[in-house]
């Protein structure tokens, strides 16, 4: 199935935070394991080790080691807050994207805008792309998790709320652990406890995360965008995103040629665009005639294809 912009983004950012924590586990183990058997007195008596980053806090390494579990407990933590975030991030980028492509799915909306922010956006903005980041912010400001993906679902027909609602309540939760973690110096909060009490029993205590919930917060991310996103590809952005990753492929990496640009995006979904569509678009943005105003940024393109 294609994949709109939004959730390639989401994907890669997603793996790439997990490959960080699984990193810095791991490293934490080689440490321990090294320092066990090398047992210098202090982390800068070894050998070459008199400098950054080992010098910032000049500790023992009975002092270092000490630390192990606080740290360990601290990365998942930070993990989870991660994974949470870049979420979050994917609902508001596909539904800026939803309303740029189709401005009419918010046509019945009673969202008042100023004329001041009118009058300052129209010389100067894409207006389209002004007014999808006015309306989703309007939209998903303060919002919970599952009332932004209310929103898509009727924006995109994706029917996740309903379909997914176990699933949803479940994330919900570790929603209200990362704000847990963020807001209260990671203590539950008396909202957290009331809503996860088999899990978080006391307001108050600390947040104590394992391994394997950071398995579960990073697959439930990835099933509930899945689905989200398979709507929002088939029922708005159609062949959209797919055309217009191509389009900076050609932009940025100068690939001009339509069998070469359809087999690089075979390499990050299940193409649907034809050679005659990618031939048209190279033919459009050589006259530049450019439909879709929508720009990626060479970070993002190199998220998304490799």
């Amino acid at each position: 199935m294609s994949k709109s912009i939004a959730f390639l983004k989401f994907r890669s950012l997603l793996e790439q935070e997990i490959r960080t924590f699984w990193h810095v586990i791991a490293s934490l183990e080689y440490a321990e394991r090294w320092l066990s058997s090398a047992s210098p007195t202090k982390l800068t008596a070894h050998p070459g080790d008199n400098r950054y980053p080992f010098k910032a806090i000049d500790i023992s390494t009975h002092e270092f080691l000490s630390e192990q579990m606080q740290v360990s407990s601290h990365i998942r933590e930070n993990a989870l807050v991660s994974f949470v975030t870049a979420f979050e991030c994917y609902l508001a980028e596909l539904l800026e994207r939803l309303i740029y492509l189709k401005p009419s799915l918010v046509a019945d909306s009673d969202l008042q805008i100023p004329a001041k922010d009118l009058a300052e956006a129209v010389p100067t903005a894409d207006i389209k792309r002004w007014l999808a980041a006015k309306v989703t912010d309007k939209y998903l400001r303060n919002k919970t998790h599952a009332a932004m993906i209310s929103r898509l679902d009727t924006f995109c027909k994706a029917g996740v709320s309903k379909s997914m609602a176990a699933d949803i309540e479940e994330w919900s939760r570790w929603s209200l652990v990362r704000n847990s973690i963020v807001h209260t110096s990671r203590q539950v909060t008396p909202e957290l406890s009331k809503s996860w009490a088999a899990r978080f029993p006391a307001a108050g205590d600390p947040v104590v995360l394992v391994n394997k919930e950071l398995a579960r917060i990073h697959h439930l991310a990835l099933k509930i965008a899945e689905a989200i996103d398979v709507r929002a590809v088939s029922t708005v952005i159609h062949k959209r995103d797919e055309l217009l990753i191509a389009r900076e492929l050609f932009i940025q990496r100068g690939i001009s040629e339509a069998n070469v640009l359809k087999a690089t995006l075979g390499g990050v979904m299940r193409v649907t665009v034809t050679r005659i569509d990618l031939q048209k678009m190279l033919a459009d943005q050589r006259r530049g005639k450019q439909p879709d105003g929508w720009a990626l940024s060479m970070r993002d393109l190199a998220n998304m294809v490799a």
